[in-house]
């Protein structure tokens, strides 16, 4: 087109000549009585027809110059319809008023910039750019870009995008962007689809959105090679939802509120991220989903408030952290943490934060490096510790919950070193008898060289046994009990055949049995009470004096208490002899 047609109006006229030089062409600027941004003005309007035309058959430029279509605060008449066409000039269209939807499906264009532009809709299904899509501080009804290939940036800060009914806002799955989107302070009304899409990055920063439907930023199957950044975002409604994603860098959600009243606030199970998870002071109403996720690095909620009460405030089930899980410095969590047969490399530090009355931690089968829960402001109502792996639980009485199941936990140290008494205050709220805890306790006590701290251990361990038991073997434990300490207290066992001696010597000095012949020996009482008592013990007085009357009785209970109290102590013995071995 060597010159423009003579039947076009002159805006269009001066923008075929601004496109030969390369100049934008701002009719903002040159209206009377301009106040910058476009509004309806008929010094300002230019057929969307007439831009089409531009395009597809741009003038040829001048010398040295390289073409492009440049247009500021203009109003652009008519639909700009560009399905499959092949533009081969940037295009820029900065702070216009279209009066109908952009339409560029399967087209293929080599930049876009729509900044500050006003708009009911852009149709991009399959679009093709080499370089940027430019959306700065657009206003425009729901942008689809449906599979879109970007091969720049896609640039959405300050964007304000309304999405009709339950339609997304921006409607761009299986998007591929070849450097990053960008979209600070985006306000989104109806949210963001980006389901199974590919970038480099994705930065949705101090913006807010929402959906009443489906989660208001969705993230799906999304790939990054480096950060997924949403610090400071504003979730109304829908929450977020990053399941199976892959993130190659780290993921940010510090100082964001998030919310959802119909399910997760923030849903990403299976997700893949190569760095961390940092989501410190953040608010999340409606609970974090992160079952069977893998984080490269750390996975800080420190300082954050999780609210959540039909599911728990975090679940993390099966979970991966190759460095620490903290939950502390001030962390409110009202609902359950679910880390049961989650990986902890690091440490799980769950100090300085509160939790509600209805809250507890279910750590079943999880492996930890460390336990960090000695200062808690307040305390969760239970603790499942069952069949966990831990290197070492750092806590203090007054951090235990009122329930704590500790069977078949293990560990390796327990800090700080509490006495036997205090620590077995740990083991009694435990439901039920479980010996498993007790022999663990004590097996840590003997690594501390402690051994009066394990036998009193092992001593409560049959306490409890005895409590559970049915009565006959009740009865036997007790008098177990207070004759050796089940063997672990062996002084007993001297004190009791001390005051059985003393109180049968007592009674044969008073009435002495009668001799057996006329050539025995001597009798001597305290002999004759320890020859009735002591089973093997041979002193010859029990032969030598036949006990008379009803001290007959006395020498036969005296026989008989000798035996159980032969038996016990080896009984006792024997099972502390073999618990040494151990």
């Amino acid at each position: 087109m060597s010159t423009p047609p003579a039947q076009w109006s002159a805006n269009a006229q001066q923008l075929w000549h601004a496109m030969r030089t390369g100049a934008a062409l701002d009719l903002a600027a040159s209206a009377p009585g301009s106040t910058g941004r476009a509004s309806r003005s008929s010094s300002r309007e230019i057929a969307a027809e007439t831009i089409a035309c531009l395009l597809l058959q741009p003038p040829s430029p001048e010398p040295g110059v390289v073409s492009q279509l440049h247009l500021i605060g203009a109003t652009i008449t008519g639909k700009l319809h560009l399905p499959y066409a092949t533009v081969e000039i940037p295009v820029a269209l900065v702070d216009c008023r279209f009066e109908a939807a952009v339409e560029l499906n399967d087209a293929s264009l080599r930049a876009v910039d729509l900044s500050g532009s006003s708009l009911p809709g852009l149709n991009g299904d399959r679009l093709r750019i080499e370089g940027d899509l430019a959306l700065v501080r657009t206003v425009s009804g729901a942008i689809s870009l449906f599979r879109a290939d970007i091969a720049g940036d896609v640039w959405l800060s300050g964007a304000e995008i309304t999405g009709e009914g339950a339609d997304y806002a921006l409607r761009a799955p299986q998007m591929r962007i070849g450097g990053g989107l960008y979209a600070e302070s985006v306000h989104a009304l109806g949210g963001l689809n980006l389901w199974g899409s590919q970038a480099f990055t994705v930065e949705v920063t101090n913006g807010r959105l929402s959906h009443a439907t489906h989660a208001a930023l969705r993230c799906d199957g999304l790939h990054l090679a480096q950060d997924l950044r949403c610090t400071g975002v504003s979730v109304d409604r829908g929450g977020v939802s990053l399941f199976g994603a892959t993130i190659g860098g780290q993921c940010w959600f510090n100082h964001a509120e998030i919310r959802n009243d119909t399910g997760w606030a923030i849903t990403a199970p299976s997700v893949r991220i190569g760095g961390g998870f940092y989501g410190r002071s953040m608010a999340v109403h409606g609970g974090i989903n992160l079952f069977a996720a893998a984080i490269g690095e750390s996975l800080e909620l420190s300082g954050s408030t999780l609210i959540s009460h039909d599911h728990p405030a975090l679940r993390a089930s099966g979970a991966r952290v190759e460095a620490n899980l903290e939950l502390r410095s001030g962390a409110v969590i009202a609902g359950c943490v679910s880390l049961s047969r989650a990986e902890i490399k690091g440490t799980l530090r769950l100090s300085d934060s509160a939790f509600t009355d209805t809250s507890a931690i279910d750590l079943r089968g999880a492996t930890v490096g460390t336990l960090d829960m000695a200062s808690l402001h307040t305390l969760p109502q239970a603790l499942d510790l069952g069949a966990a792996s831990i290197g070492r639980i750092d806590d203090s009485p007054g951090s235990w919950p009122g329930r704590i199941k500790l069977d078949r936990l293990v560990y390796q140290d327990l800090r700080p070193v509490l006495q036997a008494g205090q620590r077995l205050a740990w083991l009694d709220r435990s439901e039920g008898y479980n010996p498993q805890p007790y022999e663990r306790l004590a097996a840590h006590y003997r690594q501390l060289g402690h051994d009066d701290d394990a036998r009193s251990v092992q001593l409560a361990r049959h306490r409890k046994r005895r409590g559970a038991s049915r009565p006959p073997a009740r009865v036997w434990g007790f008098f177990e009990d207070l004759t050796v300490g089940y063997g672990y207290r062996p002084g007993r066992a001297l004190l009791s055949l001390l005051t059985l001696t003393s109180l049968i010597s007592v009674v044969f000095s008073a009435v002495p049995p009668q001799p057996a012949s006329s050539r025995g020996p001597d009798f001597h009482p305290i002999a004759y009470a320890l020859d009735l008592i002591l089973p093997v013990l041979d002193l010859g007085q029990e032969k030598a004096f036949i006990p008379t009357g009803s001290t007959s009785w006395v020498a036969w209970a005296s026989a008989m208490a000798g035996w159980l109290l032969a038996t016990t102590v080896i009984a006792g013995l024997t099972r502390r002899l073999s618990r040494s071995g151990h």
